[in-house]
Order: C-alpha cells, then structure tokens, then sequence
C-alpha cells in the first residue's frame, strides 16, 4: 500500500517513474540516491537551508540512539494499536526530523505505510539511513505534497502543526497524535540556561482546533533520564532550540557537568476527525 504524493506545483498527483515522481504536467521530481525525495521548491522555501542544521541533527541522532526518549516510542506504539486496523495503517509523521520515531513505529507495525517529511534537508538524509521500508520528503508542514484522505493516522511529535492540512491528508475517522513538552519539560536544563523559566503553555495550540477534529485523551509521558559523561548533556542541549540562547559562560559549566538527573514530561493528545473541510 503505498503512499499517494501530490505534486507541490500544481497539485496533481504524482506517479512513480522509475527513480522519479512524474506529474500529468510533467513536472518532475528526482529521488536521491539515499532513496528520499525533495518535494519542497526552492521557490516555497523561507529561506536557503531551512530547518535544523547539520549539527542539530547528528546530536540529535547521537542522543536518541541512545533510548532516551524510548518511553515516547513506546507510547505512540500503544495508542496506534488501539486504533485498530494495524496491518493497513497509513500513518504520517509530521516534521519527522532524523527519523527516530518514525523508525522506532515501522519497526514495531511492519505492515503499516509509513511515511515521515521534514523541512530539513539533513534531517532527512540521517533520515534515510535509518530504514529504506520508509517513503522520506522533504516537504514544508504548511502545504503537504500528498493526495487527500489516505492516512489513518498523523503524528507531530515536538513539532510544528498545521490542522487544515492534517485533515485534508486524513481520513475520515482517521487520528491525530499531537505530542508536546509538558510545563515542565527539561526544566533542570532550562534553569541552567535562563534567570527566569516559565512554564510551558500545554494548551497553546488548541486554541485554533478546528471544528470537525475532537479530542479524544489526553495523557502524561514522565521519565527520569540519568546523562552519564559530558557528550550526552551538549548532545541534549543541540538538539534543542534552548542552545541558541546559551552564553559562553553557561557552555563552560554544562560542559563540565559529569553527571546530570534530567526530567522531563509530554502532553500527547490524540484527536479524532468528524467532518472534512475541503479547500
């Protein structure tokens, strides 16, 4: 069951052409040699190299293989179950980054379509190292190249979300799984780095939920991660957009900690779609 992608210029939909995708208006679209496709024109772009940087995403890549966010895997894995339908699934991560967690699900639904996009070139080539049985895109969160009506389930993890086009993607009925940090999330590095820390706003983006997708649950992930040697906190820290604001002088003293206790806590939210709005 493959996944039906749409042309990013006119919308058509694209066809597979031996290492290509082909629109009805022969617009043609190029896969890498790591097996990915770039559908995100220059001419769409907000700036040169959007998204993380390749130094972003190798202390990502270096952190997470190493199972610290393992427990987020796993609960993913038992709400996608529960939707039933497991050997058909189509199932989209949104804003995938390197492909941690979209591997980590495919691995555990082997029958499922998955397919995973980033706006980051880089992200997506560490991407496609992780599993070949993934379709990959580069492709932007605001205009998705892919047909209507196909996923049974869209996540975003830590991600940025746009609701009209998960619901176009969306089939009726299908799901939405939102994963965001909890108000206390990372707080021991954020007081690290910040004189005042305030709490994160959990419910910052249901404020502009649409009317035909309702929130089913709600429900807390909380781990208690031990970073055992100096790599593991810069790595941490890289991979999130705290390391922007961090000094000189707070670099020095994190880089010096041997050993740091880290919490932190998600809010995943998974919604239901009732209506479609076309546009």
């Amino acid at each position: 069951m493959s996944i039906l992608l749409r042309c990013p210029v006119c919308y058509e939909a694209l066809r597979s052409e031996q290492k290509s995708a082909v629109c009805k208006n022969n617009h043609r679209f190029d896969r890498a040699r790591q097996g990915y496709l770039n559908l995100l024109p220059s001419n769409k772009k907000r700036s040169k190299n959007p998204g993380d940087d390749q130094m972003m995403v190798e202390a990502r890549t270096r952190f997470l293989n190493h199972g610290y966010y393992q427990p987020v895997v796993d609960a993913l894995i038992d709400k996608l179950k529960s939707f039933g339908n497991e050997a058909s699934q189509r199932i989209l991560d949104a804003g995938c980054g390197e492909g941690y967690y979209t591997s980590g699900i495919k691995e555990q639904l082997k029958d499922s379509s998955v397919c995973g996009f980033d706006i980051a070139k880089p992200a997506i080539l560490a991407a496609s190292k992780r599993n070949k049985a993934i379709e990959w895109l580069v492709a932007s969160v605001s205009e998705l190249p892919l047909m209507d009506e196909q996923f049974d389930a869209v996540i975003s993890i830590f991600s940025r979300s746009d609701w009209p086009e998960f619901v176009r993607v969306l089939k009726p009925g299908g799901h939405i799984v939102l994963l965001t940090p909890g108000q206390n999330h990372l707080m021991a590095l954020r007081r690290a780095i910040y004189d005042e820390v305030r709490p994160y706003p959990e419910d910052k983006r249901l404020q502009d939920l649409p009317e035909d997708l309702a929130l089913l649950e709600s429900q807390t992930i909380h781990h208690l991660m031990m970073l055992e040697n100096t790599q593991a906190i810069m790595d941490l820290l890289a991979m999130t957009p705290h390391y922007w604001h961090v000094n000189a002088g707070q670099n020095s003293n994190l880089s010096n900690w041997v050993s740091w206790n880290v919490n932190w806590k998600c809010a995943c939210r998974w919604y239901k779609s009732t209506t479609h709005q076309h546009r």
